[in-house]
C-alpha cells in the first residue's frame, strides 16, 4: 500500500513538471530578428485601450497642424503662377508665356540693305515682303526686292576700247519662302526693357528678272525678329541667293549674300 502511494506521488511530480516546462497559449514567442522582441499580448491591450481613449490636446493640436500644411487656395495660386515662369527655389517652373503671338496673322514688312554678288559688284536692294503664319512656328512669305545691277570691273577697260560689254541694268527679285521659327528669346536692354524675339530660318525659291540670270534663284539664309509693340516688329534677314548667271560670256552658279532690314507691321 505505502508502495503503490509512493509511485503515485512520483507520476504527479513528473507530469507536473512537463506542464510547467512548456510556453502557455497566451504567451507570444519573441523573435530574435525584430529589434525589440514580439510585444506581449497585456502590450497589445494596452495599445488597443489607448487607441480607444480620447486625444489629448497635444495630439490634436499636432492633427491641426498638420491639416494646415497641406495645399491651400495660396498654394494652388502659387502653382499657376509658376506655369508662368515664376521662380521656385531657384529654379525656373514650366514655360515662359509669350507676350506676342504670330498664329492666323499677316506681316506686311519694307526691308532694305546691302547686295554682294560672286560676279557683279556690291550693290544695295530694298523691297517688301508679305508673310502669313498658319501656326506659331512656321510662316509662308512672298520676297519683292529691286537691285541697281553693274560691273565695275570693267570700267578700266572701258576707257581703253571706248566699247561697253555689260549694260548697267536692275533687277527685280521675286522668291517665295517657307519660314521656321523654333526658338523663341527674351532681349535685356535695361532693367526695365526687356523685348521678346524670334529666331527663324528661311529657304525657298522665286525668279530674279535679268538678262544676266539664267534660271531659277534658290534662297536659304537665317534672321531674327524683334517685336517692339503689339503690332510693330524689327526684323533682320540674312539670305543667300544662288542663280545661274552669265557675265561676259561665262556662264557660273553665284552666291549673292544679301542683309536686310527693316520693319513689320501686323494686321488681324
Amino acid at each position: 500500500m505505502t508502495f503503490v502511494f509512493a509511485l503515485a506521488l512520483g507520476l504527479g511530480f513528473v507530469r507536473g513538471s512537463v506542464a510547467l516546462a512548456g510556453p502557455t497559449a497566451d504567451t507570444a514567442v519573441s523573435n530574435p530578428f525584430q529589434e525589440g522582441g514580439a510585444a506581449t499580448k497585456g502590450d497589445e491591450d494596452k495599445s488597443g485601450d489607448d487607441d480607444d481613449a480620447p486625444a489629448s490636446n497635444d495630439d490634436q493640436g499636432d492633427d491641426q497642424g498638420d491639416e494646415d500644411d497641406g495645399p491651400g487656395p495660396e498654394s494652388s495660386l502659387h502653382a499657376l503662377t509658376c506655369l508662368d515662369g515664376d521662380a521656385t527655389g531657384g529654379r525656373r517652373k514650366g514655360v515662359q508665356r509669350r507676350d506676342f503671338l504670330k498664329k492666323h496673322r499677316f506681316e506686311l514688312s519694307g526691308v532694305g540693305g546691302f547686295y554682294a554678288s560672286d560676279a557683279l559688284s556690291s550693290t544695295y536692294s530694298y523691297g517688301g515682303a508679305l508673310a502669313f503664319f498658319p501656326s506659331e512656328d512656321f510662316g509662308l512669305e512672298v520676297l519683292v526686292t529691286r537691285s541697281p545691277i553693274q560691273f565695275r570691273l570693267e570700267d578700266s577697260y572701258d576707257s581703253f576700247s571706248k566699247e561697253t560689254h555689260f549694260q548697267p541694268s536692275i533687277a527685280w527679285q521675286g522668291i517665295f519662302s517657307m519660314m521656321w521659327s523654333p526658338i523663341h528669346a527674351k532681349f535685356k536692354f535695361t532693367e526695365q526693357t526687356i523685348i521678346h524675339g524670334d529666331l527663324f530660318a528661311v529657304a525657298g525659291a522665286g525668279r530674279t528678272f535679268d538678262d544676266s540670270v539664267l534660271g531659277l534663284t534658290w534662297e536659304a539664309g537665317v534672321g531674327l525678329k524683334l517685336y517692339l509693340a503689339k503690332y510693330v516688329s524689327f526684323r533682320l534677314d540674312v539670305r543667300d541667293f544662288l542663280l545661274p548667271q552669265e557675265v561676259l560670256g561665262r556662264d557660273r552658279i553665284t552666291n549673292n549674300v544679301t542683309v536686310l532690314g527693316g520693319l513689320g507691321f501686323w494686321v488681324l
